[in-house]
């Protein structure tokens, strides 16, 4: 790694393009910060002299030297010619994230305290709360600020991404050339130009963004002549949109046809004769109905008729009192 960074210089290349994938180098960023918080916690759990906050200096130190140092050696040994390391460094190349959570797993054992290893002075959960609340601590103090991890992870990156997919590694001998490359740099920073969204990006990541942004203009997905924004598609389609389907006003009395709810006057127009027609059969029923009940009801009046009439009859015998009601015999 240093004979290319002399050729570099030897060629008087002075000016580097720094930028890369922010995505990549944020989760890096990440997590380093949790690296720190994870060693600084492992390498004091049991001690009553030191704790997370006491060591974290020292540690944050020795970590990014750590991370610096086996990044560069990966590289050193993959050009040697070692297989494994050749492999190795293909890995890292195309998960650098990955790589580094590697790395960083390798830093964090080395730094276990021997109580760590075999007391039971922490559960995993207690371990866990206590790694989350020292790293928030971290970050509310700035003991470790984001401008140093990123320079961090971006010396990492730089090591490992030998193809230039996650950083560019582009070198200038002049600063108006550099100048000129950043601005169509393929990581340089874009805003997205849908209205009401500010989400930014590097440039590599435009079509990424353009596929699932919320705020992008879409054509209507049932073909009407609106443009809708992605995230209002739904509610678009199931309501107001002129294509939605719906059944006819006269579905329940026998029109069981759908279309297109801006084609409800054309398809009354059209089956005007057979709509009253399911109307008159409607009135039809509606009207034997009625029929029907009226004969029930003169049933009923009739019974009633003859049941007062024996009532009536009933009451003029011998045993009746004055008032029409019965006396018991006796």
């Amino acid at each position: 790694m240093d004979n290319l960074e002399n050729t570099s210089e030897d060629k008087g290349l002075n000016f580097l393009c720094n930028l890369s994938d922010v995505e990549v180098v944020h989760s890096m960023t990440q997590l380093l910060l949790h690296a720190l918080a994870t060693a600084s916690v492992d390498s004091t759990t049991g001690d009553m002299f030191k704790s997370p906050a006491s060591v974290a200096i020292g540690m944050k130190t020795e970590l990014s030297g750590y991370m610096s140092q086996r990044s560069e050696t990966l590289v050193r040994q993959s050009m040697d010619g070692g297989e494994d390391h050749s492999d190795q460094l293909t890995k890292a190349s195309s998960r650098p994230t990955e790589f580094l959570s590697d790395l960083i797993d390798e830093f964090v054992t080395s730094k276990r305290g021997m109580l760590s290893h075999v007391s039971g002075l922490f559960s995993s959960e207690s371990r866990l709360n206590k790694i989350k609340d020292f790293m928030q601590k971290l970050e509310t103090d700035n003991s470790w600020a984001q401008d140093e991890r990123k320079a961090t992870a971006w010396a990492i990156l730089e090591n490992i991404d030998s193809k230039g997919i996650f950083h560019c590694p582009e070198r200038f001998d002049m600063p108006d050339k550099l100048a000129e490359h950043t601005s169509q740099c393929k990581f340089r920073i874009l805003n997205c130009t849908n209205d009401g969204c500010v989400a930014s990006f590097c440039a590599i990541h435009t079509e990424k963004h353009d596929a699932v942004c919320p705020f992008k203009l879409l054509p209507c997905e049932q073909l009407c002549e609106q443009h809708v924004m992605r995230s209002e598609m739904d509610k678009h389609c199931g309501t107001v949109c002129p294509m939605k389907l719906t059944n006819c006003p006269f579905f329940r009395i026998g029109c069981e046809t759908a279309f297109p709810q801006c084609s409800l006057d054309n398809h009354c127009s059209r089956f005007l004769q057979t709509h009253l027609m399911y109307v008159v059969k409607v009135i039809t029923r509606q009207g034997d109905c009625v029929n029907d009940m009226d004969q029930r009801l003169q049933l009923l009046e009739k019974g009633a008729i003859i049941e007062r009439t024996r009532w009536g009859f009933r009451c003029q015998g011998p045993h009746s009192d004055y008032k029409g009601t019965r006396i018991k015999d006796k």
